[in-house]
């Protein structure tokens, strides 16, 4: 079956992503990884778009840039670094003050 071999990853990625050797992921990223002794045998998840973790079983919530200029999705932060990510179901949970589903709304008190 060649290099691929989905009985070894986590949970075979949760229907999520595609299980990958070492040697495979090296050949992704334009590297090589052919001769070590695991380089068929080591395996990981490379999950599809919106989802992550070493199973792909996390659910990625939606992001964007930070409306008050600080840490957003540029920074790897979750739900515009308002809010906090649901990884089971993948909506933000704003932090008070913020809505939006990527929590990129302020809320305006008059």
């Amino acid at each position: 079956s060649g290099d691929w071999s989905s009985d070894v990853c986590p949970n075979d990625c949760n229907q999520n992503g595609i299980c990958y050797t070492q040697k495979m992921l090296a050949e992704e990223a334009s590297k090589t990884y052919a001769t070590p002794w695991d380089a068929k045998k080591t395996t990981g998840c490379v999950c599809d778009a919106g989802y992550r973790g070493p199973d792909c079983s996390l659910q990625e919530c939606p992001t964007g840039p930070d409306l008050m200029m600080g840490d957003g999705n540029e920074k790897g932060r979750d739900c515009s670094g308002r809010g906090l990510c649901d990884y089971k179901s993948g909506l933000c949970k704003c932090f008070t003050g913020y809505h939006g589903d990527r929590c990129q709304n302020q809320v305006i008190l008059s």
